[in-house]
Order: C-alpha cells, then structure tokens, then sequence
C-alpha cells in the first residue's frame, strides 16, 4: 500500500494551512505498522559536511555507454506511447492511499481522504482492473461512507484480495464501528457493524488468512478476536495493554497479552507501572501469567524479550529472554540501562539479534551488539552508531538481495557522521569504497561512499526514499548518496551496487523516486524535488548503467510525482507514476507497460551465474560457512523474466576462518580487524554467567561462531561452557560475572560487568498506542515509551513533507550544532 497527499492554497479562504505532501509509501505485506519511539532529545554535537565531492552534473541520457550500441533505443517515444495509458481523477483530496487488490496483479484500489484536525469530508474509492489504466468510481458499493485516513484501510498479508475498509459513523459514536469488508478484490463488499470502537490497527495473524487481533480502549480496553476476517468478533479479555499474535515460528493458537487487571487507566508515571505478560494457546478461552511485573515486551521469530526492574538498583532495568515461547527465562548480558535511556531490537532475520544500547548522556549514539543462536550472550558490533533519541529513526538498513550485508550511520572522532557498511553479518564494519574516478575536491580527505536514509529525511535533505533492494534481485541495491568524508547538505544522487554493495557506480544526478522489477532486469526512476514538476520517466534495464528516457505525459507542466509502484508480484511490466497537477491539484495516474521495450522472454543464454561476496579479498565468497551461487539475469540480455521461472540456487561448505567467528563474551575487535582481543575491563579475569539456573564459565580463546555459520574444519578455536557447582536465580543476581585473578569470587565487590537493561519496547511494530500517535483516551495507561523496532524494508515509514517547517533543516555550516 503507498500513501500520497497533497495540499492546495486554493482552501486557504476557508482554514489556514501548509502544503503537505505524504511521499510514497509501500507497506505491501505489513502485518502492522511500525512506530518510533517518543522520547526528550537534547542538543549534541554531530557535524554534517557541506559538498567536498567533485561532481559530474552531466545528464544520466545515454552517457554511460556511448560506444555500446545496445544502450540506445530505437523510437522509444512512439513505442511507450502505444502502452501507456492516462487516468485523472476529479479529486483534490489531500491523501492518497493505492494498494494492489488482486493476486494476478490487474487489480489496484485507490483511496482519496481529506482531514484536518476534527473535520473530514467525503473520501473517494476508485478500483481499476486493467493495471491501473482505468478506473472506476465504487463509492455506491461502501455506501458512500467516509473513510478514515489513519486506519481506514487494512489488506490481508496473506490474500491480496482481502480488504477491510474503516469508515466514521455518522454519530461519531464510540461503541460501534463500521467495517466494509471484501475477500474478492473489490467485486463486492459486505457491511459489518463490529462491536467495539476500533481505535489503532487491526493484527493479522502470522499464517491465517481469517484470523485477526483488534483492541477496543473504550470497550474497558478489551482485546476482540475474529476468526472470519472480520465478519464475527468475539471479546477474549479485558485490561489488556498491549498485546500480539506469538510468531510464525511459534505455535499457531499463541496470544501474548499484557494486563493490568488493577487498573490499566491509571494516570500515574508508566515508569512506575507494573504489567503481567500473559499468554493464552486456546485463542482466549484461558490465559497463564508467564511474567509478573514487566515492563514491556518485544516478540519476533523464535525470541521473546521482557524487561523488568533491576532488584539490586529499581532505577535501572534488566532484559531477559525466552526461546521457548515463555516456558522459561534468561537473563541476557548486556551493559546495565537506567531508564533514562532506551535499547532497539533492530533486526532478528537471520536467526541472532542485532541490538542497539543507547550510550550515556544522551549522545545520539549507542553501540549494536549481536547475539548468539539464543539471544543470550551479545558481543559488540559496531560503537558510536547513530540513533537520536529524540528523532526516533535510525539509518541501519538489512539489504534483501543478499545475505549478512547491513549499512548503519556511525559517528566519528571529529563528531562528523559517515556510512559503513558489513559484509559478514556484524563482524566487521567499514567504509563503503567510492565509486572508481570520483574523488573529494580537496585531495587530503579520505572520501567514501555516504548513503543518506532516516536520518537524512529527518533533517531536511532532498530525499524522496532510502535504500532499495529486493531478494528476487540478487546483489542489485538502489540508494541516494554522496562521495565525501562524511553526510552532506547537498541533494544526493543515485548510485546503483550489482554485487551487495562491494562496488558501486553514480546513476542518476540528483534526487529520484525509484523502482526494481522484472527480478532485477528493469529499473525505473522518475526526477524528485520539492514542488519540482516533470513529465519524463528514465530506464535501465543493465542494473543502471545506462538511462533511456520517455515522455509519459504531453502536458509540458508535468505533474508532482509523489511515487512510482509496480505491480509487487512482478507479473507485468506496468509501472504506475501517481502526482497531481502544478495548477489544478487534481490526482493524476500514469500507467506504462514496458513490455513493449522488453519485449523477448529471457532464454537460458540470457542468465549468468552469480556468486556473492567474491569481492573485498573474499577469494572463494564464502560467508557464513557457505558459498552460494545464484543466476541472474545478464545486464545486457534486454528480455522478460518469466515470473515462474525458477533459477538455480546451489550451496556449497567452506573451510572455516575467523572471518566466521565473533568475539565471544568479554572480547572485541577494533575497527576493519579480524582478531578478537580482550576488551580492556576483562583483562586478567574469569567469565562467569548463570544460563537455565546454573553458573556457568567460558572458556574461550576469544571467538565464537557466528549463529547460522556453516562452515567446517579450518580455524577451530576452543570453547567450553563448564558447569559449575552453584545455582544462579533470575532475581538481578542472574547476571554474568568477571572472577579476578584466576579465583573465583562471589562476593558482593566481584565486578559485574554485564547486567541485563530496559526493554521496553515500544514494539513499535506491536503497540497500539504509538501506532495513533498519542491520539488515544487521555486516561489510557501507556507502556514506557522505549524502542523496539524491526527496520528491515527498504522505506516503510510514512513520509510527511512539511514544507513551511524549518526544524528538520541542516544547517549551513558544519561548525554548528547539527541534532537538535
């Protein structure tokens, strides 16, 4: 789903406001939206560079090739023209929202909302059954009903024909909701009246297509449940908090929920609240306590995490966690946390953690920590990585279309904030290598690629989306960039990787929205900026090397774009350009079908095997125990990948090195290095912690392999867990140990160096009550508002461009104070 607004001065005579303008957003397969934490954020001193990098601002129209003659196109113009199709809508609503409604990939819902502050007038439904070609006004199917923006609309991760529409009542009453409910794209719809208020998202269960959570805060905050997909709801309890589906990795029937039964509107400080974790695995009908005075609670594949009061220190927290669905807890070993600071579960695809710890005294930055296979025991990743407090975003981005390559913002020495970028799954960080030939002005600095993302956004740089990548795309990653020392003020361009983010190349020349279909064998990008107007749309089909352009519209004003969405199952090459007029404000809908350039099915002579991470001296691409080979497309092949067309994927075991293992507990590696050295308040100690109720000692030579690691013989370093004769308890005490000396010590003086913190989580993807935003009951109890987080899709976060607004500026000057 992809949601656009945008603003008129025309409606000035009747209110005063700004032009805002909601970019594109795809949430596609979104159980349910996530939020950012909201948290106070003081001034610190982070410096953002002006331009440095000497630039080439020649147009990106076949230039990159000249002497290739495959780059140029014969009559591209008269070719598009013939398969593109325009549709105006007679709408000037401020919002847009467009989802894909049909599994074969014709069928496309749009979604026209005006509201501001307490007003809302008619919202506009339109469906098209022909790729967005043409549309057909249903609002007679919905009763002419108005629907919410914010909730209003719901699409089944599982079914993409399955829609639940959200609509005010006419007496804007609380104790009922409407629902408009279609499972056949649209075709028909029928009319629910729920028996509940719906205030905040619906949850869709992990694999069932009919079963969904909603919360109802003015029912006495009960939690309903349909099994149906929405036509029936039933209550299953009252009090509830919050509350989520267990995982895909976790028994079906599994609801977690967190109560307060005392009295969940109390007004009192949610620092000083105490919840129970309960869980039900009969869908309601019974509930267990699985962990008493909680404070909050993050859930995703097989990890479960809880924070709770540290019983030595009730100013700090620790974090605990369980992989068997609740039946038993750890704690997990990390730096103790006052509650003044925050942690973030930033990613758990790959069967281990990646966690950010916020760094004392509110510095914008923390340290990621990785965990091992059990989520237990954290090694140190990557320090000074940015993630302000008071913005709420983070740069740190999984690439899809290859496995172990994440990028994360850091900040340096001098306080100024550069990419970097590893390749082996939190081992290693670094610098990403600039593109070849493109060099700072000033010949002293040291200029790497600087991937803008979040942050960027945040602080007011050009930046229509993030990072782009696709696992049905392998190696192939689309970002906006600069070459410099550090981020820059200036509009960034396009730069495209083929190979995971090794190397790179300069695409496009300033901001773009952009698109990967056809498997990767067809980019689209279309000219962005802040009311800047076009009517061009350029091409690649050899992974952005070379640009061909069309005119998609003969209005030589053009239109704001606001987004570019292709069909998500990859079935056609049709691209829909959505944006409204200059003039009229009036939404307006472009559908290219580029079959007509790529008009051969791809042969087997058009695929080429494909082996990650043979570069960065990587001689074999071996990463994580395996060497994989993939085929791909060939960048000049020019043809149509068949949806269907299943390429071979062969894996192969390779010799272990320390490029496979992480320091272990108590050790860490400085920047770009392979060996694992003593971290500097272990020296000359024993580790000890408490795993299941008994102590237990490493003993380690400094590493252990990564969780998921395949690899076999080779480097072997020795570790062992070895029992001790002592039982530990999870009340604060539970907690790793550093025996001096060779002795070991239990004494109240020993060293403690990890103890388990906060997590609070806003499980922003889980809790309903940042999801509206604060625009709940005034009464209602609130978790604390600590981040938990799951940032793994390229831009799914709703953009708002206020364009009045001066807060999220960069400043000119790098001198100054730049987070504020």
């Amino acid at each position: 789903m992809a949601n656009y607004s945008h603003g008129s001065m025309r409606y000035a005579q009747i209110i005063s406001i700004f032009l805002v303008i909601l970019g594109f957003q795809w949430q596609g397969n979104q159980v349910k939206a996530s939020s950012g934490f909201a948290a106070s954020f003081t001034q610190e001193r982070v410096r953002f560079d002006k331009a440095t990098v000497d630039k080439d601002d020649s147009t990106s129209r076949l230039v990159k090739r000249d002497v290739d003659s495959k780059c140029v196109i014969n009559d591209i113009q008269t070719k598009l023209t013939a398969h593109s199709h325009q549709h105006q809508f007679n709408d000037s609503n401020f919002s847009l929202m467009l989802l894909w409604a049909g599994s074969d990939g014709k069928e496309l819902l749009a979604l026209s909302t005006l509201e501001f502050a307490f007003f809302a007038s008619q919202s506009k439904l339109w469906v098209s059954r022909d790729f967005g070609k043409t549309f057909e006004g249903i609002n007679h199917m919905i009763d002419d009903a108005v629907i919410k923006k914010n909730g209003g609309i719901f699409k089944s991760p599982h079914d993409p024909k399955r829609i639940i529409l959200v609509s005010y009542t006419e007496t804007m009453d609380r104790s009922t909701t409407k629902l408009y409910i279609t499972k056949d794209a649209a075709n028909s719809f029928k009319k629910i009246t729920a028996p509940f208020y719906l205030d905040g998202p619906m949850t869709f269960h992990p694999s069932d297509e009919s079963w969904i959570l909603a919360h109802a805060p003015y029912q006495n905050f009960q939690l309903f449940l349909t099994k149906d997909f929405g036509i029936t709801w039933h209550p299953i309890r009252e009090n509830v908090v919050d509350y989520s589906w267990g995982s895909h990795k976790m028994d079906k029937n599994l609801i977690y929920v967190v109560t307060d039964d005392v009295n969940p509107a109390n007004d009192k400080d949610p620092q000083e609240g105490e919840y129970n974790l309960l869980r039900t695995t009969t869908l309601g009908r019974t509930f267990e306590v699985i962990k008493e005075r909680m404070y909050n609670y993050g859930i995703q594949g097989k990890f479960i995490y809880v924070a709770i009061a540290d019983k030595k220190d009730a100013e700090n927290r620790i974090l605990e966690v369980s992989i068997n669905q609740g039946q038993s807890w750890n704690a997990t070993h990390l730096p103790v946390i006052a509650k003044d600071r925050f942690f973030s579960i930033l990613d758990m695809n790959e069967g281990m953690v990646f966690m950010h710890v916020d760094d004392p005294g509110n510095t914008g930055a923390g340290t990621i920590y990785t965990s091992d296979s059990d989520g237990i025991i954290f090694s140190k990743s990557l320090e000074k990585h940015l993630f302000p407090k008071g913005g709420g975003v983070t740069d740190f981005y999984r690439v899809q279309s290859i496995r172990g390559v994440y990028l994360a913002s850091q900040i340096g020495e001098d306080q100024s904030i550069h990419t970097v970028a590893t390749y082996d799954r939190g081992g290693i960080w670094e610098d990403i290598k600039a593109p070849d030939g493109m060099k700072c002005k000033d010949p002293e600095l040291k200029c790497n690629l600087q991937v803008n993302n979040r942050y960027s956004k945040l602080k007011g740089v050009g930046l229509p989306m993030g990072p782009l990548s696709k696992d049905s795309a392998q190696g192939l990653i689309l970002t906006h960039a600069h070459v410099s020392d550090a981020l820059e003020i200036s509009d960034p361009d396009v730069f495209v990787s083929s190979d995971g983010g090794y190397a790179w190349h300069k695409a496009l020349t300033g901001p773009h929205h952009y698109a990967i279909t056809n498997h990767g064998g067809l980019l689209v990008a279309v000219p962005a900026g802040t009311g800047a107007a076009t009517n061009i749309v350029k091409f690649s089909y050899d992974e952005g090397h070379c640009w061909n352009e069309f005119q998609f519209s003969e209005d030589e004003a053009g239109i704001i774009v606001t987004g570019i969405l292709p069909e998500p199952g990859e079935k056609s090459l049709n691209i829909s350009i959505w944006g409204f007029g200059a003039d009229d404000h009036l939404w307006r809908a472009y559908t290219i079908d580029f079959s007509a350039i790529l008009t051969r099915k791809c042969r087997v002579n058009d695929y080429m095997s494909w082996v990650p991470h043979l570069d960065n001296d990587n001689a074999q691409g071996c990463l994580l125990g395996l060497i994989e080979t993939f085929e791909k497309v060939k960048p000049d092949s020019r043809c149509q990948i068949d949806p269907e067309y299943e390429r071979p994927h062969e894996q192969h075991r390779c010799e272990c090195s320390k490029g496979d293992y992480e320091c272990d507990f108590g050790y860490q590696r400085e920047d770009n290095e392979q060996e694992c050295e003593v971290s500097p308040e272990f020296a000359d100690k024993e580790l000890e912690l408490c795993i299941n109720g008994r102590e237990e000692e490493i003993r380690t030579k400094g590493y252990r392999k990564i969780p998921g690691d395949q690899c076999e013989n080779g480097f072997e370093p020795t570790r062992d867990m070895e029992t001790l004769k002592k039982k530990c308890h999870n009340d604060g005490t539970n907690l790793a140990k550093a025996g001096t000396g060779g002795h070991k010590s239990r004494s109240a003086g020993v060293v403690v160096f990890l103890i388990v913190f906060i997590l609070g989580c806003g499980l922003c993807g889980f809790l309903f009550l940042l999801y509206r935003d604060g625009k709940l009951p005034c009464l209602r109890r609130r978790i604390a508002s600590y981040s938990y987080s799951a940032l793994t899709e390229s831009d799914d976060l709703e953009k708002i461009l206020d364009l009045d607004s001066k807060e999220h500026a960069y400043h000119d000057t790098s001198d100054e104070d730049m987070i504020e």
